[in-house]
């Protein structure tokens, strides 16, 4: 792989196609590839294509056929596949040197051979499948297991005797489809484990030099074994080896486990460990439109980074290692793009505790690093520039002696040549590495903005969730993977929680039951924090909540009747008076036994207001047992059992009455429905008389109107709750 494609340098005029010479000092064979290589390539393919029919058909991978479908059904350690009958079925175990890869449509059928005949260069991911048997432990005999890596573009999946690894590019549910039909269950795949900033690591088994060389290093798509790589210890002129540790478009998959990286460490090889993750576009360098690309610079160079570190991890490589990224020659056009990619990837690894690397053609990533690192912006530790010359050398005049000057360069110097050493033939790139234990980059910090995006409207006695958005003040690029500190309130009342922002830049926490005081305005201060850190600078917001209230009133009756001789008012009673408040309360004034007046009486007088929080909502209530209204001129009016209810909540603002209406004697049938109006002559009577107000509502029970002013209500009750969310 690291295969920058014809586009790779000012030095590409150099790639002639020669003939084979012995390696400097080694005593072996340099052959370059030529046009012949790619025919090679596909008669191989064709080779085991026809090796994989005529073993299914002889029996020795299980049961398999097409239905009219087209699919195949294919049997492997008691578990059936439907895969597509367009798909290759590998037997490894007749063809053991097959390269095992994941850039083409195939099902592999057995254990990958430690010396798999792979090129130098494999990019992209396409739906594929290796199936290999594993011995029956105690372990595997449960029920089967599916985990998921949606960075890496993969599924693992053990059952009794049975692992499976599957990858996919653009067709995930394919995978997905082919996996149930064997009852693995995808369905219920668990996440690959993530890594976060300051989280501890596993125990690395390599000591921290194993990244630390200065020499020449080979790298290729698929890791020598252990014989092989001995073969070359001794007679090749290399003592560092490029090990693939995964990425969505790295073609070969990961072929190296931590039993392999400390054999070769323990022999004396280091390393330079690559993770081929999503390229600048489909067709970069040797991509051939196969590859997945960049969607969000930002998110997918800090999920890479984050995955890469998960895999070198788990192969032993310690913090302070150095992580390359693998990014195919580009056009100029993807600079910003990249640039912005790579300063997401550097800065994660540094958060995980590892130190970043690039690598890529001098003419694309080699000259947009350059402008980078001059501005002043966050740059990879260790430059790994590709330009085909064959001197093995790190100097060149497109690179600043000031820049990457403490052994922080790699040059792949060479590309796609076969060698011979020790009577071992392997594909590889060949590479100069200055690679010392030193530090990184100096990070420069960057002007950072915060907004609050969160809640605008609160309520005591619940959850509030706030929310801020961190980015780059130029460009407005989000930021990962920081800690936001939220405050509530002020003074002694306030109140706090942190989140940390995820891929898209926003931290979320919750204030798990507000408890704010209402203050005139009825508003909350918020406040959001980010303290900053080495590669970002801090930055500050504050805004105002609306904090949710209710207003209630009830009152028995009230009475306005202007008598020639002796006018008679009564004001209301008993009554409330006006609430005004957040929380949960209870406002119930003693009933009064009795009215007695010239013109109006009534008994068992009540009024009571009700709020509560978690939802707000306000409830007043007006009753009366009975009451007699008799002015003279009009007819006499009774009622018992009389009653208005006013609720207003966030959701719906509701009113009701109840009562038993007679007018001069007679029984009056009282309708539902609100606003039911009588004809009395001169006077007008209203029964569940309901006025809709800005937040809430207001119901009267009975409501008499009539000539020189005459007013008496029954019943009043009004609530409302205020700055409700829009």
């Amino acid at each position: 792989m690291r295969h920058i494609g014809p586009a790779v340098s000012p030095g590409s005029s150099t790639q002639e196609r020669r003939s084979a010479r012995p390696a400097p000092g080694s005593g072996g064979t340099i052959t370059r590839h030529g046009p012949l290589r790619s025919a090679r390539t596909n008669l191989r393919r064709a080779l085991l294509a026809c090796a994989a029919t005529a073993a299914l058909t002889a029996g020795s991978l299980g049961a398999a056929h097409a239905d009219t479908g087209g699919d195949r059904h294919l049997t492997y350690q008691g578990r059936t596949f439907t895969v597509p009958g367009s798909w290759d079925v590998i037997d490894l175990g007749t063809r053991p040197d097959t390269c095992v890869r994941f850039d083409r449509h195939a099902v592999y059928l057995g254990t990958p051979d430690s010396q798999q005949d792979c090129p130098a260069m494999v990019l992209g991911r396409t739906e594929a499948l290796l199936l290999q048997p594993v011995a029956r432990t105690r372990a595997n005999e449960r029920a089967a297991r599916v985990t998921t890596n949606r960075t890496d573009h993969t599924y693992e999946a053990t059952a009794p005797g049975l692992a499976v690894t599957a990858s996919y590019g653009g067709d995930r549910q394919r995978v997905e489809k082919i996996l149930s039909s064997a009852g693995l269950p995808v369905a219920s795949a668990t996440p690959a484990a993530t890594v976060r900033a300051g989280a501890p690591t596993a125990k690395a088994a390599l000591p921290d030099d194993a990244t630390s060389f200065q020499g020449k290093g080979f790298d290729r798509c698929a890791a020598p074994s252990t014989t092989q790589m001995n073969a070359w210890k001794g007679a090749s002129p290399y003592g560092a080896v490029g090990v693939y540790i995964g990425g969505v478009n790295a073609g070969c998959g990961v072929t190296v486990d931590a039993a392999w990286m400390q054999a070769q460490y323990t022999s004396g090889w280091k390393y330079f460990p690559v993770y081929v993750g999503p390229q600048a576009s489909s067709d970069a360098g040797s991509c051939g439109g196969t590859c997945d690309v960049i969607d969000d610079p930002a998110a997918d160079g800090a999920a890479s980074a984050r995955d890469a570190v998960r895999q070198a991890t788990s192969l032993g490589l310690p913090a302070g290692s150095v992580l390359y990224y693998n990014m195919e020659h580009y056009a100029p056009r993807y600079g910003t793009l990249v640039r912005g990619f790579l300063e997401s990837w550097t800065r994660t690894v540094h958060d995980l505790g590892y130190r970043s690397g690039a690598y890529g053609s001098l003419s694309s990533i080699g000259a947009d690093l350059v402008r980078a690192a001059q501005s002043g912006q966050l740059v990879p530790d260790v430059l790994d520039f590709a330009k085909w010359d064959d001197r093995a050398t790190t100097d060149d005049p497109a690179i600043p002696a000031e820049l990457w000057a403490d052994h922080q360069r790699i040059k792949q110097y060479a590309g796609d040549v076969r060698e011979t050493h020790g009577g071992v033939s392997l594909d590889i790139d060949a590479n100069q590495l200055d690679v010392g234990a030193g530090g990184t980059q100096p990070p420069v910090q960057k002007d950072t903005a915060l907004a609050y995006t969160g809640a605008r409207s609160v309520a005591k006695g619940t959850a509030a969730a706030l929310s801020a958005k961190l980015t780059e003040q130029d460009g407005g690029a989000a930021i990962a993977d920081r800690e936001i500190a939220f405050t509530l309130g002020a003074g002694s009342t306030a109140q706090s929680c942190t989140a940390t922002t995820g891929a898209e830049g926003t931290a979320t926490c919750t204030v798990p039951s507000v408890d704010q005081p209402l203050t005139e305005r009825a508003t909350v201060p918020v406040a959001a924090a980010f303290a900053g850190d080495t590669a970002y600078k801090p930055s500050q917001t504050q805004a105002e909540l609306k904090l949710q209230y209710t207003t209630a009133r009830a009152y028995g009756l009230a009475a306005k009747v202007p008598l020639p001789l002796l006018p008679l008012t009564i004001a209301p009673t008993p009554d409330t008076g006006e609430i005004r408040t957040a929380g949960a309360t209870t406002t119930a004034p003693p009933c009064t036994a009795s009215v007695t007046a010239l013109v109006l009486s009534a008994d068992a007088v009540c009024a009571t207001t009700v709020t509560r929080t978690g939802p707000t909502t306000a409830t007043a209530t007006a009753n009366l047992a009975d009451a007699r209204i008799g002015i003279a001129g009009l007819p006499v009016i009774a009622v018992s059992g009389l009653e208005a209810t006013a609720t207003s909540t966030c959701a719906a603002r509701t009113g009701s009455t109840t009562l038993t209406l007679t007018v001069a004697g007679a029984p009056v049938t009282v309708p539902s429905t609100p606003n039911h109006t009588i004809d009395l002559g001169v006077a007008k009577l209203v029964t569940n008389q309901q006025t809709s107000t800005a937040d809430g509502i207001e119901v009267t029970a009975l409501h008499l109107t009539g000539p020189t002013g005459i007013d008496v209500t029954l019943g009043s009750a009004r609530s409302a709750v205020h700055n409700c969310p829009a």
